[in-house]
């Protein structure tokens, strides 16, 4: 039962490290007295040969904002993790086969689409022949055009967190997890370096721990972070996973580093290629890039799967230093049980495709900073913070199986299965039947808690190609044009007002390296 003494501490125990333990730890520490206006003893426990699994090294937007809350400085979070900046994702051979018409790309930015007088262009330039159309991100924002140049987001003069533009980081997960524990530390989080032998459960909630060195640990709240284990939401394997294998097919990846020769060579964007049956991942730091294949293991060994990421960073498959893992897709059901909460892998885990892993840590520990208090309170708010995950993982789902069936693509049986109905969430093809003739819109989409907006769906959806089927126009070709040019000023000029007020990447981390 949660403790109702208003003056007493709060006892939470977190079980598990790694980034999903430990930026947990470092925001609840940070945030959650000032919300209960009382004591917090936040105590993590982990096990010394429980490594990292790390299987994603990029962020969206979102990670600003909650680095932030956890009371952590942008640049020495920068220099400390080895991190660089992120405008969005380049999309390499998604959309056709390149033996069959070429290489092929598109980029989905991050920030607001250019709007004119307030007004959403897109169904103007859908109404343009196909000849005058420039590709959607290149024509509706500039931030593809600055990630290309080699631009940052930002001045190294500017606030903290705060550019010219929208940005998140490529970042050394490794190297965030032990610095988030050294911070979180240093702000009097108790860390305990011990493996759980027991966990003892009355009905739905855990009553203690039990540890290797024969300490009992209770706590108000336990947070499992303990990778696909899943050592406490599930300790008693009642709690049922939502598999979503059917619809998101890769389950593995095998990933790799190779080393920057300088600071020039870092890129402001996250390449993803298109494979046989998945894609490789392209992430630069300020010292390597992180490559990984992420495939399905229903379309390709591990043997092929390893060639194509040789051949991808160009070494011989022999000295090809790799490692392999291993992923389940879908999510728990109950993602807040009793007395504990899933956070990171334990929770559930989708495709790093839009960089999603970090960002679904840092939904869950937002949504506990609001649900916590009424727990504690005596509230069981358990229902509709397992609601709000739940919407979350689904519109992601959404969002990731979009990427892939929209592909032109039928070399392979993994592309030709991924637009096969009946692996497409009904929730996404209703949308789809509606985008045939319209705009996506924030009416489409029926939760405030979602990470992928209807913004995000017009710069993936017509970066894919879709609306290339002539639609009859709707209005005079004078109005059209007229908005189209307007757009087009809007666009030079903010392109102009971004260059003026960032600074090359290399230049940024040249000035960071010298603090």
């Amino acid at each position: 039962m949660a403790k109702n003494d208003a003056g007493s501490a709060v006892a939470i125990v977190i079980v598990g490290g790694g980034t999903a333990g430990w930026l947990t730890a470092a925001f609840l520490q940070n945030q959650l007295p000032h919300t209960l206006n009382r004591p917090v003893e936040i105590t993590v426990i982990e096990a010394e040969d429980i490594p990292t699994v790390g299987v994603g090294e990029a962020t969206i937007p979102s990670i600003r904002q909650t680095l932030a809350a956890c009371g952590i400085e942008e640049h020495i979070f920068l220099k400390t993790c080895g991190a660089t900046f992120k405008h969005g994702i380049e999309f390499i051979n998604w959309r056709d086969d390149p033996q069959l018409c070429g290489a092929n790309n598109y980029f989905h930015p991050f920030g607001d689409q250019i709007m004119v007088a307030g007004k959403d262009a897109t169904w103007q330039w859908l109404q343009l022949p196909l000849e005058q159309r420039a590709p959607y991100a290149e024509q509706f924002s500039v931030q593809a055009e600055i990630a290309r140049r080699g631009q940052a987001p930002k001045n190294f003069s500017d606030k903290p967190y705060d550019g010219a533009l929208a940005y998140a980081y490529h970042l050394d997960a490794g190297k965030l997890a032990t610095y988030l524990k050294t911070h979180s530390k240093a702000r009097g989080v108790c860390h305990k370096v011990q493996k759980v032998i027991q966990i003892d459960r009355d009905f739905e909630d855990i009553s203690a721990l039990h540890l290797d060195n024969k300490e009992r640990i209770e706590a108000d709240l336990f947070v499992d972070c303990t990778g696909f284990a899943a050592r406490l939401i599930n300790s008693d394997q009642q709690n049922i996973f939502n598999s979503l294998s059917d619809t998101l097919f890769v389950d593995r990846a095998i990933v790799t580093r190779v080393p920057n020769d300088s600071l020039a060579d870092v890129i402001g964007y996250t390449k993803s290629t298109a494979q046989s049956a998945g894609w490789i991942w392209d992430i630069a730091l300020q010292d390597r890039r992180g490559v990984g294949h992420v495939y399905s293991s229903r379309y390709i060994d591990d043997d092929a799967a390893k060639a194509e990421l040789a051949a991808y960073v160009q070494q011989p498959v022999d000295m090809l230093e790799s490692r392999r893992l291993d992923m389940r897709i879908g999510y728990h059901d109950q993602q807040w049980r009793g007395n504990s909460v899933a956070i990171g892998l334990s929770s559930g885990f989708l495709e790093p495709l839009e960089s999603t892993g970090i960002y679904l840590i840092e939904m869950a520990n937002w949504a506990m900073l609001e649900f916590v208090p009424r727990y504690l309170g005596g509230s069981q708010p358990q229902s509709s913070y397992n609601r709000i995950l739940h919407n979350h993982y689904n519109n992601i789902a959404d969002f990731l199986k979009m990427h892939y069936c929209l592909s032109n693509r039928r070399d392979t049986a993994f592309w030709r299965d991924n637009c096969d109905p009946k692996t497409i969430p009904p929730s996404l093809q209703a949308n789809l039947a509606t985008w045939k003739t319209a705009v996506p819109s924030i009416y489409d989409f029926h939760s405030t808690t979602q990470c992928f907006s209807a913004t995000n769906y017009k710069f993936v959806l017509y970066g894919m190609g879709w609306g290339k089927a002539a639609i009859p126009p709707s209005e005079p070709s004078a109005p059209i044009q007229a908005m189209m040019g307007e757009l087009a000023q809007r666009r030079s000029k903010l392109r102009d007002f971004v260059l003026r007020d960032t600074v090359a990447n290399s230049s940024y981390f040249e000035a960071l390296q010298k603090l």
